[in-house]
């Protein structure tokens, strides 16, 4: 009997002992869980991470600048007259030597006429003094005085004529007619821009640039012309060594690699690189926190934050160049970044 009842309560004990590791088993998982997600008994914060790797950095700075011709003819008045016709309109193509319009000649050519009668009265007196002065009847002065009176004569036919051949407005270089301001009926005044032609073939961008830009700046540097939903290659062929006295700018003119279908005088988008490095430290500038005037990110080591501050560079398109304090394979805090601190328990979850 007592045999019976010491069987008894060994195999309660033994059921009861099965129970209780069962039950440890169970709880030591959730322990060991928790044990990641608490230090000391403070709550673990989840963030996301990110390995710092060394990568190339080219560093684009945006202007507007302005589309210009790099061959362009300005068409004016030489003499004040009206307009009798005109050829051509803004769009047109032109050719060398075509004529674009035409001014009223009634006044040139009374003159011209004017002009080659005293030539040919000036031409007859001199052949008429030579031969006086072969008889024996005349000084040599007189007919150097006769000479030099015809010269001044033909300088004056020659101007005469320059003149009625200036009553025709012409163009000297082949383009298309990107300005007018003339049309028949009205007076060109001397110096008065009629025409401007342009050569759309050979076209270039002017941007004027910032001193700290531009002293770091060289030619060749290679640009991005942005218009149109298009991106047409560049590079920067000149920058004027004085800066503009109203401004301060440096007037900066960027050759382009193809033809575009643009007029000058379009405003376009121009992306210049500044700056371009291998291995250089680049992170994404949402890993950051700042504080005054100071940069911060988050070092992840053993299951924890530590506070490190950092040397900004420039920064672009989201992400930031780090001069220092950074090094290629360290792991960062992302997502989380504004939640922890220096010391911080984390628990490092996968991105989705």
């Amino acid at each position: 009997m007592k045999t019976n009842k010491r069987f008894m309560l060994f195999l309660i004990i033994l059921i009861f002992s099965v129970l209780i590791m069962i039950t440890y088993k169970k709880n030591n998982k959730k322990l060991d869980s928790e044990e990641i997600k608490t230090v000391a008994g403070i709550q673990a914060i989840p963030v996301t991470s990110y390995v710092v790797e060394r990568s190339y950095w080219d560093y684009w700075k945006t202007y507007y600048g302005k589309i210009r011709s790099v061959s362009e003819q300005s068409i004016t008045a030489y003499v004040r007259e009206f307009v009798s016709a005109v050829y051509v309109d803004v769009g047109d193509k032109v050719s060398v030597g075509q004529v674009l319009c035409e001014l009223e000649k009634i006044t040139q050519t009374t003159e011209l006429a004017s002009q080659l009668t005293d030539f040919q009265n000036a031409k007859r007196d001199l052949e008429r003094k030579k031969r006086l002065y072969d008889a024996g009847g005349i000084s040599k002065k007189e007919v150097e005085q006769a000479l030099a009176l015809l010269n001044e004569r033909r300088a004056r036919l020659q101007e005469a004529q320059t003149t009625m051949h200036r009553t025709a407005m012409r163009s000297s270089m082949e383009g298309v007619v990107i300005s007018k301001d003339i049309d028949v009926g009205e007076v060109a005044e001397p110096g008065r821009e009629l025409f401007r032609l342009a050569d759309l073939n050979k076209l270039e961008v002017e941007v004027m640039l910032a001193s700290s830009d531009a002293v770091i700046l060289d030619v060749g540097s290679p640009c991005r012309i942005l218009c149109r939903n298009t991106i047409t290659r560049g590079s920067v062929k000149r920058i004027d060594p004085e800066a503009q006295s109203e401004t301060g700018m440096y007037k900066t003119v960027i050759s382009l690699e193809r033809p575009v279908n643009l007029y000058p005088g379009t405003f376009v988008e121009i992306q210049i690189r500044l700056d371009s490095r291998k291995n250089t430290i680049v992170i994404p500038d949402d890993l950051l926190r700042r504080e005054r005037n100071e940069v911060y990110v988050f070092i992840i080591k053993e299951n924890q934050a530590f506070k490190r501050k950092i040397v900004p560079g420039r920064a672009q398109d989201g992400l930031l160049e780090v001069r220092s304090e950074l090094e290629e394979g360290e792991i960062l805090v992302r997502r989380g970044v504004d939640q922890v601190y220096d010391g911080a328990p984390i628990l490092e979850e996968v991105s989705p």
